[in-house]
């Protein structure tokens, strides 16, 4: 059975009950634990409870590796030695990658999730509110709307399957949809999730109206639709549910899970075993002293590139202090029982003179017993409050300049729009860095660079400054003149030598540049050789 199947036209396991007659093995298995479609949806608890898998470990593939691999790997802002994600630095990845395809199968398993409780969730159950209903087929409707923003931004064109019988009997011939396409079925997604989500239960874990509002927002801001983006983003300022954390580092600690930021997040348990916990900091902690649980493997270098960029903000130490560990830096919050730890004024990971903080918490003391080998029980955020504001910034400096869809800003168009300025300021000045009286596109872009570093947004960013562009593929690749410029001046070298020693380092440049074609990733080859339309031009969608 290949692997396409499952995640292509993959059914959620309460919906796996179809008909008896079907060759294919993965849709014939007895349904588990005797659960079927026609006795699952019975109570309120049951319905509620149906959204919680959409949240963990169908992610798990995407956040394990992947996901920081594309976003931070490829956008400059890491480097690794590792040789499964190393050739994400250069765009070199072959489509027989393993993290490729993790890409790729783990938000289509998050598709099968929704698409098996979309389909078969009845639209009223007797004695569940409709409401509770409403809220679930909007909660999966929200996570199907954000799986395929992940996809159609790594791989561009991508098949849209909204109900996998459709697909049952020609599932090795399904073909890709084009991104203008994919686009409006996040949109459709999303506006679905905003009108049948409850309110205000973000702080739970689960996403709501306002998560919906805040993701359309940054959609609309991909496709240059500044007025819509704008106006999704002041709901969500406007409703009054979020706002920013005091503390910027409380952020990424395990206590701070679901807070007052947090819009919208991927949930990990620490106990659950391997593809349940948060695995970044078993990847990325510079050693087991930090993690306590034998893990801890370095194996992410924060590049010379993003170093300087704190530095060149002048005084931005706090979300440096946050997000990488350069020589002598202290945190209290890690191995807190022997009074905190101090990144070695010799330490290196990836020759880079620095480690990742971000998403890296510390032994199972010191998140109260919630990490484990592997297995961290700290939460990676989909989307934030502080990108709300800068997405509204951004969307009225975009306004501002008359910017048309597919053109993108120029670096130098500025604003001092009132408004703009208070929500870019209020980021700016929760981390102790000045407020300004006007800032310029190519400000806003280092802005989010640092407020958003190594949480898997960086690339993305840097693929749409040139215009929302509805062509992918490497037979009709988009154009990316400015973002190559950038990527081009970006030092991703290392040091030769290391802080405090006699000999001080000198750095080994590598200023690498990207193609048009190196913008979208590759069809992994097993999902291509099940279906060869995978890898062919993209049909027109039928909505």
């Amino acid at each position: 059975m290949k692997r396409h199947i499952k995640y292509i036209t993959g059914l959620a396991a309460i919906a796996s009950v179809i008909t008896s007659g079907c060759k294919k093995d993965f849709f014939n298995r007895p349904p588990e634990s005797q659960v079927t479609v026609g006795n699952y949806y019975q109570t309120t608890a049951q319905v509620q409870a149906s959204t919680n898998g959409l949240y963990g470990s169908p992610w798990f593939g995407w956040n394990n590796k992947s996901g920081w691999a594309i976003t931070e790997l490829s956008g400059g802002n890491g480097i690794s030695y590792s040789s499964d994600v190393n050739a994400f630095e250069n765009w070199s990845v072959p489509n027989t990658n393993p993290e490729i395809l993790a890409a790729w199968d783990s938000p289509f398993t998050v598709i099968a999730q929704c698409n098996g409780l979309i389909n078969n969730m009845p639209a009223t159950i007797s004695g569940v509110p409709q409401a509770t209903v409403n809220n679930a087929l909007g909660e999966a409707h929200l996570m199907r709307g954000v799986a395929y923003f992940y996809l159609v931004r790594v791989f561009g064109n991508v098949p849209i399957v909204t109900n996998p019988l459709n697909d049952l009997n020609d599932f090795q011939t399904v073909p890709t949809n084009p991104i203008s396409d994919v686009y409006h079925q996040i949109i459709l997604d999303l506006q679905f999730a905003e009108a049948n989500c409850s309110a205000n239960v973000a702080s739970t874990g689960h996403g709501d109206s306002g998560s919906a509002s805040a993701m359309l927002a940054k959609v609309y801001l991909y496709m240059q639709d500044y007025a819509n983006a704008r106006k999704e983003a002041e709901k969500v300022i406007n409703s009054g549910e979020f706002s920013l954390l005091p503390t910027y580092e409380n952020l990424f600690q395990t206590a701070f899970n679901n807070n007052k930021e947090s819009i919208l997040a991927m949930q990990w348990i620490y106990n659950g075993g391997y593809d349940y916990g948060n695995s970044i900091q078993a990847s990325w902690a510079y050693n087991s002293t930090i993690t306590g649980t034998g893990d801890g493997y370095a194996v992410f270098g924060p590049t010379i590139d993003l170093q300087n960029a704190f530095v060149a903000e002048g005084g931005d130490t706090i979300r440096r202090h946050a997000t990488i560990m350069i020589p002598n830096s202290f945190y209290a919050d890690l191995d807190a029982a022997t009074g905190g730890y101090t990144f070695p004024a010799t330490g290196s990971a990836q020759s880079t003179n620095a480690a990742a903080k971000k998403y890296v918490v510390g032994t199972p003391a010191d998140n109260g017993g919630k990490s484990a080998a592997q297995a961290s029980g700290n939460n990676t955020y989909i989307i934030r409050y502080a990108d709300v504001l800068l997405i509204e910034a951004e969307a009225i400096l975009g306004q501002g300049a008359g910017v048309t869809a597919g053109t993108g800003i120029p670096l130098s168009t500025s604003t001092t729009d009132a408004t703009a300025l208070m929500y870019f300021n209020m980021v700016r000045t929760r981390v102790g860095v000045p407020a300004v009286t006007s800032f310029t596109y190519q400000q806003l872009l280092n802005e989010r660079r640092l407020e958003f570093a190594l949480e898997q947004d960086y690339w993305f960013d840097l693929c749409r400054i040139d215009g929302y562009q509805t062509a992918g593929s490497a037979v009709s690749p988009t154009q990316h003149p400015v973002a190559t410029t950038i990527i081009s001046n970006q030092e991703r070298g290392t040091y030769s030598g290391t802080f405090g020693t006699t000999t001080a380092p000198t750095i080994y440049s590598s200023k690498l540049t990207p193609t048009a074609a190196n913008f979208y990733f590759p069809v992994p080859v097993t999902e291509s050789a099940a279906d060869p339309n995978l890898v062919k031009a993209p049909v027109a969608y039928k909505f």
